[in-house]
């Protein structure tokens, strides 16, 4: 594929194959999840 970009030149490699992150949850840290809470109780409070 050619993109119209001036400068050095780059070579973009497309690689296929399955997502490793896939069916993994992000769990959130004890401070994290503090954070998120008193975020929250910001937001229900707005509306």
């Amino acid at each position: 594929k050619s993109l119209d970009v001036m400068g050095s030149p780059i070579r973009i490699q497309f690689k296929e194959g399955e997502n490793p992150y896939a069916n993994k949850r992000n769990t959130l840290t004890p401070t994290q999840m503090r954070k998120r809470k008193r975020l929250m109780k910001h937001i229900k409070k707005s509306k």
